[in-house]
């Protein structure tokens, strides 16, 4: 009796797992991380395959960068580092509210199966 119990436990963990919207997760830890580098340090790591391979254009280089400067309150910086880094603020930040909004519509039809 006891192991259905846990069974039954565990597969509504698992479904609650599958309603949550993990982009925007993704995209709010990516978002919680630039606030933390120091966009003023001129050599830090990068994920960027073109400049790890020694190419130095790449059209994506610099958005992170310019997103840290607009955390600083430095919109200069931000413009300069990257013409597209307030657009692409703004359109990450709309997509995670857009996610979550998702999520809790998820989770809240989770709740009216099993209550209502």
């Amino acid at each position: 009796m006891r192991t259905v119990l846990i069974h039954y436990r565990l597969r509504k963990y698992i479904q609650i797992l599958k309603m949550i919207e993990w982009e925007g997760v993704l995209w709010l830890i990516a978002l919680i991380y630039l606030f933390f580098i120091n966009p003023y340090q001129t050599q830090h790591f990068t994920l960027c395959p073109f400049r790890n391979a020694g190419i130095t254009f790449c059209p994506g280089c610099g958005l992170g960068r310019s997103i840290a400067f607009l955390y600083y309150g430095d919109i200069i910086a931000s413009l300069k580092t990257h013409l597209l880094g307030i657009a692409a603020f703004i359109l990450i930040s709309l997509r995670i509210t857009k996610l979550f909004f998702r999520t809790i519509h998820n989770l809240q039809s989770i709740t009216e199966e099993n209550y209502g």
